[in-house]
């Protein structure tokens, strides 16, 4: 019970809040963009999609733990919609059969996410993102980049957003 309520208890402190956004960009990495096949990045979540409804259930709980880790922070209700809404096309377009599992390496719900939690950490001062990111490189040298503008479209598309 001690290891839930270490990693599953509101942050207090800033190591707190650096060590849980540290594990959900974690998270968004090993299931968005972990492997290299040609010049496409994918991840576990796409290689898994492939196992027809049981792969696309797996990645829909590991992302509605992002989501959930995300929640620790104390996000506003909204901001959890849009990060539900990401997970939900995601969700939803890995059902189809290969067409859908192929689209599903291109959308990376859980970057989206995680450049949607890091804006919010940014403007309430929270974690100091680009330091985090400067000094916990990823494995694979790529940092996701903050949004531009704080208000975009549903699910974090559209005019606006710059995500990987």
């Amino acid at each position: 019970m001690e290891y839930f309520y270490k990693f599953h208890s509101q942050p207090q402190t800033e190591k707190e809040r650096e060590a849980l956004y540290g594990r959900v960009r974690k998270i968004a990495y090993w299931l968005d963009s972990y492997f290299h096949i040609g010049s496409v990045k994918v991840g576990f979540e796409a290689l898994v999609g492939f196992i027809p409804v049981i792969g696309d259930f797996l990645g829909l709980v590991a992302s509605l733990y992002q989501v959930y880790l995300c929640h620790l922070f104390g996000i506003p209700f909204y901001i959890l919609l849009r990060m539900l809404a990401n997970v939900l096309i995601d969700f939803v377009v890995g059902l189809v059969p290969t067409v859908g599992d192929i689209l599903d390496a291109f959308y990376k719900s859980n970057s989206y996410n995680l450049n949607i939690l890091s804006s919010w950490l940014i403007e309430n001062q929270l974690v100091d993102v680009e330091r985090y990111n400067r000094e916990h490189p990823l494995g694979n040298g790529t940092e996701p980049g903050p949004r531009t503008r704080s208000k975009t479209r549903a699910a974090g598309v559209g005019r606006g957003s710059s995500y990987h």
